[in-house]
């Protein structure tokens, strides 16, 4: 015996209710995900920055000699390297956080835009 198979079809209240949770699903990723993980990746570029520069461990010891020299001489050196050592280091970091938050309003206002230049768009004028 064959079985008549039936095909269902989503009524129109159904398909409306799948698009606006698509779009709502769509929404929470585009600024609850992203974000989330943009931060997640500046704070292990910030992570790797510091383990490249040391800046950290050159900061907690600013005051100790260069190279374990511990005359006159290696106290100096070793703070006039640091002092033009850390602003470099600390630059790096804060311009990488400033490219960081760049991407991130980049990141949020580039939606906006677009829904606004496809509604302004002339060619879809009636």
């Amino acid at each position: 015996m064959i079985q008549e198979l039936k095909i269902h079809q989503p009524s129109t209240i159904s398909l409306i209710g799948n698009f606006f949770e698509f779009i709502r699903s769509f929404f929470a990723w585009w600024y609850g995900d992203i974000p989330l993980s943009l931060f997640a990746l500046l704070k292990r570029v910030l992570l790797v920055i510091n383990d490249t520069t040391s800046f950290g461990v050159i900061l907690s010891g600013f005051f100790r000699p260069w190279k374990n020299d511990y005359n006159v001489a290696g106290w100096l050196i070793g703070i006039v390297i640091k002092t033009f050592y850390l602003p470099i280091a600390g630059s790096l970091f804060l311009l990488t956080i400033a490219l960081f938050l760049l991407l991130l309003i980049i990141q949020l206002a580039i939606l906006p835009l677009i829904i606004g230049l496809i509604l302004i768009n002339p060619f879809l004028r009636p």
